[in-house]
């Protein structure tokens, strides 16, 4: 599973790098802005961590930065897909564990990746 996770993990780096260079050839993002998407990106998704870890911490790439959201979409169905994890079976760990605004957040995600699907 460590190495499934590890996999998940460089995924999720591979999506950031994809859209911070897709900013660079088409805003003027500055390199300000590029570090730190890059180091919200290594703050959350850290090696070591397991699955469901690594998708509760990258589904919140966007939430102080919209630029990320492909990125949070990209997780989601990978997540969904590869893993065959549901969301709604994290959202109700997090409940259980008391983390009620993590799991509303992730719900309104889950529904928007779901509309959007």
């Amino acid at each position: 599973m460590a190495k499934q996770a590890d996999q998940f993990r460089q995924f999720i780096e591979v999506e950031v790098l994809k859209i911070i260079q897709r900013l660079s050839e088409t805003t003027d993002i500055t390199e300000e802005k590029v570090q730190e998407l890059s180091q919200l990106t290594l703050d959350l998704v850290k090696p070591g961590m397991g699955i469901e870890e690594l998708y509760t911490n990258a589904v919140k790439l966007d939430d102080l930065h919209p630029e990320l959201a492909p990125v949070v979409h990209a997780i989601m169905e990978a997540y969904e897909t590869h893993f065959e994890h549901k969301a709604i079976d994290q959202v109700s760990s997090l409940i259980k564990s008391g983390n009620y605004d993590d799991a509303h957040n992730m719900v309104k995600k889950v529904l928007s990746f779901k509309m959007s699907g």
